[in-house]
Parts: C-alpha cells; sequence; structure tokens
C-alpha cells in the first residue's frame, strides 16, 4: 500500500511511464505463457 500512496505523489508524465513499462511486463509474461501452453499442446 505504501507503494501505491508513493506512486499518488508522481507527476502525471512518470506516471504514464512507469503504467507503461508495467503494460510492457504483463504483456510479455501473457505471452510467454501462452507460448508455452502452444508448446506443451503440440
Amino acid at each position: 500500500m505504501e507503494k501505491l500512496r508513493l506512486l499518488d505523489t508522481l507527476e502525471d508524465k512518470d506516471k504514464q511511464s512507469l503504467y507503461h513499462i508495467i503494460d510492457t511486463f504483463i504483456a510479455k509474461k501473457k505471452l510467454k505463457d501462452n507460448l508455452s501452453n502452444v508448446l506443451q499442446e503440440a
């Protein structure tokens, strides 16, 4: 929770940059999981 409160202190530009980084890592994880599932089914 403390980290979320610290996020609120960031400027909008910095928040957007951080959210973009988080979205990138989430997309990477989803892609990795999907590829693993495809390889296991093959």
